[in-house]
């Protein structure tokens, strides 16, 4: 009696003890009560840690003007959507740790204490047994494999996020370069245009002009106003946007360089690859490693037809002091469900990966073959624009020169001007078009197509808050219109 006492509980001890060492300790962690903003001078700016071979090896200088590199890089290494999605891929890490642990073994155990007039009782009875699942070690290849592809797949997927973030500060950077230098030529235009309106205001005050002259100039000015108040809305949206990718406050001032040089060949580069999308994209590898957890997940279904096996040693002693070593055997037999519904849910879900990987293929490739198209046509069309703005410009001249020797009316010169002006914007618009769909085009194939940023146009503007102008004065590339010489009142 007393032996059989002992051994209950020292197996019972022995059982508690290993419950309490696998169990996980827990520490409270409370949510931030101010908003956790990021100073520039604490950015993140080893960019060896990006995944990105291009923008692993960007170098990034704070104190210097940031190139469209290093902003795509800073944006990888600091957006805060990017580090929730890394924190999101640790379940994925806990489930395929899950998916290959073994089931614990089952412990019982009972105790039968005689009552009363016993008869033959002569001791205290008990039965221990110890069972263990064998049905899970059938399933547990498959179900190990399925979820190493699930978590290659959320890496693959963060990586595409990634990929997504670059493009989208290069976006920002881009339409921030391109209001920049937008803003330059109109606002050059601009003082030119107020120069002129103060001076035909003066010489219609005192007789030598008409009023009609300087409300001419007036409608022009304001319609200049219009564009440049319009670029700062859009400015200050951009900049927000480019803000919240590198975790800075709203309207936080950068400074940045110019935009990249666009490189031809390059482009025939990233043409030569779009056959190779499937190995190169990662989200069609995401795509492809989902579908083999699918897979997996299907022939673990399968395997779950097989009949589940349980075993379960005992070790027991009666009342009569009679002691029993045994053993029993469960088995589950696949006659009226047989995993037949859980099969037919995961063939359908892997055909429905098939169609979306074979959709995504298509997509992918018809994207990239519709942004080689538009880049190949925005570069006949520079080509077209820079070969007309020398004949507009010597127009301009001309007609600027007819018009003090009284050979051309203000509204022809006023004309010409505009048309100087309308293709100098043209082909500044130009530019930031082919830069963005040159960006496009490099999310779309992974191939970089700009020239490195050593080579790249360097002069640089702080875009900052609507306090400080988002538009820098340049000398007008033209004389300004003038019908007579300047009033000395004016």
């Amino acid at each position: 009696m007393r032996t059989g006492t002992k051994v209950l509980r020292g197996l019972t001890g022995l059982g508690l003890c290993g419950l309490l060492a696998a169990c996980a300790g827990y520490a409270p962690k409370p949510l931030p009560t101010q908003v956790p903003w990021t100073r520039p001078a604490d950015l993140r700016v080893d960019a060896r840690d990006i995944a990105l071979p291009a923008l692993a090896a960007q170098p990034i200088d704070l104190n210097a003007p940031l190139t469209m590199q290093a902003v795509a890089a800073l944006a990888v290494l600091n957006d805060p959507r990017l580090q929730a999605a890394r924190d999101r891929a640790g379940v994925a890490k806990a489930q395929a740790f899950a998916a290959g642990l073994l089931p614990d073994p089952q412990f019982s155990g009972a105790r039968e204490i005689p009552l009363g007039n016993s008869g033959d009782a002569t001791t205290t009875g008990y039965n221990l047994g110890l069972g263990f699942d064998l049905g899970r070690l059938i399933t547990r290849g498959a179900a190990v494999s399925a979820a190493k592809a699930h978590l290659r797949q959320v890496d693959l997927q963060i990586l595409w996020q990634e990929w997504q973030t670059a493009a989208a500060a290069e976006a920002d950077y881009i339409a921030l370069v391109g209001l920049r230098e937008r803003d330059a030529l109109l606002g050059a235009e601009h003082d030119a245009v107020l120069e002129r309106l103060r001076r035909d205001r003066a010489a219609a005050a005192t007789g030598i002009e008409p009023r009609a002259t300087a409300d001419a100039d007036l409608v022009q000015l304001q319609a200049l106003q219009q564009k440049l108040a319009d670029d700062a809305r859009q400015h200050e949206a951009r900049l927000a946007e480019l803000d919240a990718l590198l975790d800075l406050p709203p309207g936080t001032p950068l400074r940045l360089a110019g935009l990249p040089r666009f490189d031809p060949d390059a482009v025939q580069g990233a043409a030569a690859t779009l056959d190779r999308l499937p190995m190169i994209r990662p989200d069609l590898m995401a795509l492809q490693a989902g579908y083999q957890s699918q897979e997996e997940t299907l022939r673990k279904a399968v395997l779950a037809q097989f009949p589940s096996v349980g075993v379960e040693l005992s070790r027991a002693r009666d009342t009569s002091d009679i002691n029993t070593v045994g053993f029993g055997v469960t088995l589950s037999l696949p006659i009226l469900n047989g995993s037949r519904g859980t099969i037919a849910v995961q063939e359908a879900t892997r055909q429905t990966l098939y169609d979306e990987y074979a959709l995504r293929l298509r997509q992918s490739r018809a994207d990239a073959e519709r942004l080689l198209a538009d880049i190949a046509l925005l570069q006949r069309q520079r080509e077209a624009l820079q070969a007309a703005l020398p004949a507009l410009r010597a127009a301009a001249r001309a007609t600027d020169a007819a018009l003090r020797e009284g050979d051309a009316t203000l509204p022809q010169a006023q004309a010409q001007r505009q048309a100087l002006l309308d293709q100098r914007l043209a082909l500044q618009a130009n530019a930031r078009q082919l830069a963005e769909q040159s960006a496009a085009l490099q999310l779309l194939t992974g191939r970089g197509v700009f020239a490195p940023a050593a080579h790249q146009h360097t002069h640089a503007k702080t875009l900052s808050s609507p306090s400080h102008p988002p538009f820098e004065r340049i000398p007008a590339e033209i004389p300004m219109l003038s019908v007579r010489p300047r009033d000395p009142s004016a």
